[in-house]
């Protein structure tokens, strides 16, 4: 995964993740400081990516409506599942995904979110009262799972639906009310949203960040326990976990019957995550960073798949992430024409800001080598029968829900056929979750018991994946959306956002005609005092100043982002870098020790507090 943090243009995606405890202690092998019987929470800035890059830049990286047919009359069947209403897909083309096939004439029947019966149209029987969709000339398969996001607000949720995703597997650092509240409110119904698992992130100490740092195996063990006592489902390991640790954490997650995924920690290996049981490998580019020791050695491809076969274990190549990634690092250009697209629109400002913030200064090919070895790596394993999973790492670069349909046309580029890219976000993810998550509803196949997720087609997307873009329908859980119900509900945040948008226009129109300091004055004659530009997008236009040489401008940026988030320890980093760019050692000390003083954990502001404390000349 990219680094959407960088080392200094760090990512801000949402709001603060669950945080099991606070550490003052480091040493890895005794644990002074026990883990504490209380959640608290931080205010820290999200990190979404992982540690390719440590640039100054930071990295990158909807339809005709659906008429539903009853005798005498039409109906909508926008409740949920629970009224137990019977609902019947009638003379449509099934593709049930659990071998590569095409049903035609059949009629499916969905009763209280589950499927209760699929067959011949002829001979299904149709009580009275049975809501018809009328199934004649369109396509019928399960809907789709994006196994790799970190989307945690309500208003991104029907970005999913409306691109036929009904199931993610958010992968860290989710907000305590989204793994909790959020999650509840979808499942009775309040909240329209995808079916959700979570994972909780446990990493070592480094960079900074807002995912738990396990600290010694005592720790380990309790973060562990209390992940699965608070409702995760995962247990993500992370980058930096020390080899004791790491061991420590899969052995507890064993005890605690709740499986392990995520990266392959630098200092174990390939070989040992999978011996010790990690289940899931979570970017192909993991094998590259470790097994392939950073170099597209494509001798090396037939035994990491060896390896990964026999150990069972998924594999989650998130190859349109890195496909945006390479794209992007290769021609920064495209960042801003994708910026200018129509659905952008339906971002966050915030989370623009952080794709902003990602664009490289100059074009670099760096990446080119890898993304191709990362696809000869995932069609050896698709031929060798280790199970693929589509996952995004959206919002990081890519538009949660459509995103899907990206990874998909990267598994075909790949060599995988339309059925096998397909059976990444349906049969697949079905299988993994009903493996490792007890008790889960059966999902991912059209089959009698199965849930009722399911996505209504123009066009065969056994013929062209791309067929999958325009879902007519989605069902969820049994509950029956229209394309266009869903296009009303991915519109409802747009204004705001539309709002926030057009002040940064005038913001940057002023910044490139008068300067920072006019900018800034200008947006602080708002009639509302709480107007407030992201944190992301001017921490973005400080580091394009920084780039330009322009520091007496990055400055008052930096200034003004601190003013705005004056608990924000990312805002305190950013403008301590710029005075030490300035070499104003001294105001770069004070700005740093601000920072730590938000989060202890910030160890490249530790860094370079002690270089500037260096080179300053007041007291230190």
């Amino acid at each position: 995964m990219s680094n959407w943090l960088s080392a200094p243009a760090k990512s801000l995606i949402s709001k603060s993740p669950i945080v099991l405890a606070n550490h003052k202690g480091t040493n890895v092998h005794a644990c002074p400081y026990p883990l504490g019987p209380e959640l608290v929470q931080k205010n820290t800035l999200r990190r979404v990516a992982f540690d390719l890059m440590k640039s100054r830049f930071g990295v990158i990286a909807v339809v005709a409506a659906l008429a539903l047919a009853i005798p005498a009359r039409s109906q909508s069947v926008r409740e949920p599942a629970s009224n137990g209403r019977l609902i019947a897909f009638q003379d449509i083309s099934v593709i049930p995904m659990d071998t590569e096939r095409v049903l035609p004439h059949q009629t499916v029947l969905v009763r209280s979110g589950k499927i209760t019966d699929v067959g011949p149209t002829s001979s299904v029987h149709l009580p009275p009262g049975t809501v018809v969709i009328d199934g004649r000339d369109k396509f019928l398969m399960p809907s789709m799972a994006d196994m790799h996001t970190h989307v945690d607000r309500k208003e991104m949720l029907p970005l999913f639906l409306a691109a036929g995703v009904t199931t993610v597997l958010n992968m860290g650092l989710a907000s305590p009310e989204f793994v909790t509240a959020t999650r509840d409110e979808i499942r009775k119904g309040t909240v329209v949203g995808p079916r959700v698992f979570a994972a909780f992130m446990i990493d070592g100490p480094g960079d900074p960040g807002p995912e738990y740092v396990a600290l010694c195996e005592s720790d380990a063990r309790a973060a562990v326990a209390r992940a699965k006592l608070i409702g995760y489902d995962f247990i993500k390991v992370y980058s930096r976990l020390q080899p004791g640790i790491y061991v420590a954490v899969l052995d507890e997650a064993k005890r605690q019957n709740i499986a392990a995924v995520g990266h392959i920690p630098t200092s174990v290996g390939l070989e040992k995550s999978l011996a010790q049981g990690q289940v899931m490998i979570a970017h192909a580019e993991e094998y590259y960073k470790t097994y392939f020791q950073n170099k597209p050695d494509d001798a090396r491809i037939p035994q990491a798949v060896e390896l990964t076969r026999r150990a069972g274990a998924y594999v989650t190549p998130n190859l349109s992430f890195f496909a945006v990634l390479t794209k992007v690092v290769s021609d920064p250009q495209t960042l801003d024409k994708r910026l200018a697209e129509p659905d952008i629109d339906f971002l966050p400002p915030d989370i623009r800001g952080n794709w902003l913030g990602a664009r490289p200064p100059k074009p670099s090919d760096r990446f080119v080598p890898e993304l191709a070895t990362l696809k000869k790596l995932t069609l050896a394993m698709s031929e060798a029968g280790v199970p693929l999973l589509a996952g995004t790492d959206s919002p990081a670069g890519v538009i949660p829900g459509t995103s899907v349909d990206e990874d998909l046309d990267q598994f075909v580029a790949a060599g995988l056929t339309p059925f096998q890219a397909l059976s990444t976000a349906t049969r697949t993810p079905g299988q993994f979750i009903h493996q490792y998550v007890p008790g889960a509803d059966e999902f991912g196949t059209i089959a009698p018991g199965k849930s009722a997720d399911l996505v209504m087609l123009g066009a065969n997307p056994l013929l062209d994946v791309r067929n999958m873009r325009q879902p007519m329908g989605v069902m969820v859980r049994g509950r029956w959306f229209e394309s266009r119900e869903l296009e009303n509900l991915i519109e409802e945040p747009v204004p705001a956002y539309k709002q926030v948008t057009a002040w940064e226009k005038e913001f940057q129109h002023m910044l490139r005609e008068h300067g920072a300091t006019e900018a800034i004055r200008g947006f602080k004659r708002h009639p509302q005092p709480s107007d407030k530009l992201p944190e992301s997008f001017v921490n973005a236009l400080g580091y394009q100043m920084i780039n330009a040489k322009k520091l007496e401008d990055a400055i008052a940026l930096l200034v003004f982002n601190t003013e705005q988030y004056p608990d924000s320890w990312n805002a305190y980093d950013s403008l301590g870098e710029a005075y030490v760019d300035s070499e104003r050692f001294d105001l770069a000390v004070v700005n740093y020790r601000r920072s730590l003083a938000l989060n202890p954990k910030n160890a490249g502001a530790f860094e370079m507090l002690q270089k500037a404390a260096a080179m300053s000349s007041g007291p230190n």
